[in-house]
Parts: C-alpha cells; sequence; structure tokens
C-alpha cells in the first residue's frame, strides 16, 4: 500500500449503504480482514474499515424506515476541485441530482448523481486546509 493521494477526477472513497451494519461487519472483516472502528456521529453511527492502518471505507445505516427505497449497496466518490461547477456541468450533460450537496462536518461536500444511463455516482469536495 502507498500514501497515494487522489487527484481531482479519481476516485476517492467507496461507501457501504446497509440496513444491518453488525452483518456487515462480521462479513467484510471476516472476508478480508478489515478492522471497523465505529464513530458516533451524534444523529448516527459511521464505521470506518482499516485494512492495516489505511482507512479503505466507510459504512453506515439505512436510514430506518427508508430500508424499502434504498437498497443495500456500496457507493463510489470522485473528487472533485468546485462541486458546484461539477453538478452545473453533470446537469448539463443530462445527469440528474438525486442529493444536493451536503456538507458532511468539517471534512467537504458530496453530491450523488444518477447519470444519463441510470448509474448512482457520489461527487466529493474535501475542506479547504
Amino acid at each position: 500500500m502507498s500514501d497515494y493521494m487522489p487527484k481531482a477526477g479519481e476516485f476517492c472513497w467507496n461507501e457501504l449503504m446497509v440496513a444491518d451494519t453488525s452483518k456487515a461487519k462480521d462479513f467484510y472483516s471476516g472476508l478480508l480482514g478489515w478492522e471497523a472502528n465505529e464513530i458516533d456521529m451524534g444523529d448516527m453511527t459511521y464505521t470506518i474499515f482499516k485494512s492495516g492502518d489505511k482507512d479503505v471505507a466507510g459504512m453506515l445505516q439505512i436510514p430506518q424506515g427508508q430500508e424499502q427505497e434504498i437498497p443495500p449497496h456500496w457507493m463510489s466518490y470522485i473528487l472533485v476541485d468546485d462541486l458546484d461547477a461539477m453538478i452545473e456541468k453533470a446537469t448539463g450533460l443530462g445527469a440528474t441530482v438525486k442529493m444536493p450537496a451536503t456538507p458532511v462536518a468539517s471534512m467537504g461536500r458530496f453530491t450523488v448523481l444518477l447519470d444519463t444511463t441510470g448509474a448512482h455516482i457520489a461527487l466529493w469536495e474535501k475542506a479547504e486546509g
């Protein structure tokens, strides 16, 4: 593993959303040897999966009552320099915004788009500093 930092236009994070986070922790820990570290975010718990000393993915629970609308899935994030400009460009190319630009604590902002083929993708803009 390296200390490579993704550049704009590259995949930078993967995130799992499931109804049963305990079951997912057991599966991925058993399959890949990942360690699961839970972080209390106040209104939710976010899990960081680690491989050795490297954070490799995140996980969160599908909100209660939305299990029928949101299937279990992996979401890939692509790093961008200017989230608002990329949302405008994507919608100009025919994408649909599924989740508007949303801040994540002091870490950055993201959006979820539906591309012109029907595939979901997330864009991530890290916070300055």
